[in-house]
């Protein structure tokens, strides 16, 4: 058998009888912490970062990050960097005296809000709940902006910060009136 050596960086070349590779590994017990805290997984059930290239530790929920064989089955060597690149950016959040909230969240008119759950439902982030008064509420601190709420509202009584129906319109208009 011959085969690449990286530490010597040359190619070695051995008599053997057998070849046992290493053992196969498969992730199980995903799916009920995915459902909880919301984290996008791969169709073999391991847990998938926001995006490889530019933040290959990162969830999409913010605060929460992926490190060794919960992401893919990897090499000793690739676990310990993958872990070490984790706790690096878990330290940027907690070294910080106060965290910035985006200023795109969504908010409810609740005076008329039906409360028939297609906010609760549709958000993936499961923010929007039915309050004490039987209305839904939106808790700003955990609303990611996404607007899915907003948009598959019924009623149209939830608008996004930045992005009201009124401000659009105007600028809607705006276009319209330079084309005519």
């Amino acid at each position: 058998m011959t085969f690449r050596d990286n530490i010597l960086d040359r190619d070695l070349e051995l008599e053997v009888d057998l070849l046992a590779l290493s053992a196969g590994m498969r992730a199980s017990d995903t799916e009920e912490l995915a459902s909880i805290v919301k984290l996008a997984r791969t169709a073999e059930g391991y847990f998938m970062e926001a995006h490889v290239k530019l933040r290959p530790v990162d969830m999409a929920t913010e605060g929460i990050f992926v490190c060794g064989t919960a992401h893919s089955p990897k090499l000793l060597d690739e676990t310990i960097a993958q872990a070490l690149a984790a706790a690096s950016r878990a330290t940027t959040f907690l070294s910080q005296k106060q965290l910035t909230l985006s200023a795109v969240t969504a908010r409810v008119n609740t005076d008329l809000c039906a409360a028939c759950l297609v906010c609760v439902r549709s958000c993936p982030y499961s923010v929007p709940k039915i309050n004490a008064d039987g209305v839904s509420e939106i808790d700003e601190a955990l609303c990611q902006g996404c607007g899915i709420c907003a948009a598959e509202c019924p009623a149209k009584v939830i608008e996004l910060n930045w992005y009201e129906d009124d401000q659009l319109l105007c600028k809607i208009d705006a276009l319209m009136e330079g084309s005519l």
